[in-house]
């Protein structure tokens, strides 16, 4: 498997971002979450525990009842096999 960690390029990956101020732990993103990337805190929030594991698929965003959850490309390595990916060149 490719791992992608070049000099002159960045890899962002299409992951959920939680807004812990409107997220009251309700637990409905998790539960739709195939992967099991999303875990509820102390029954106050959610959090993204395996950003690997995510399939980028906003199930998570259309359950949540409050809105909390938006999608974001965030900057990180590891291997592109799950997920939507992109990488873009750095000057």
């Amino acid at each position: 498997m490719e791992v992608y960690k070049g000099m002159g390029e960045g890899s962002y990956k299409w992951l959920p971002d939680v807004d812990l101020e409107r997220c009251t732990g309700c637990g409905m993103c998790a539960e739709v979450c195939t992967p099991k990337s999303l875990k509820i805190v102390n029954s106050d929030f959610a959090v993204l525990v395996r950003a690997d594991t995510c399939g980028s698929e906003g199930h998570c965003v259309e359950s949540c009842p409050d809105d909390a959850i938006h999608m974001e490309w965030v900057e990180m390595t590891g291997e592109h096999t799950a997920g939507e990916w992109k990488t873009v060149m750095r000057l």
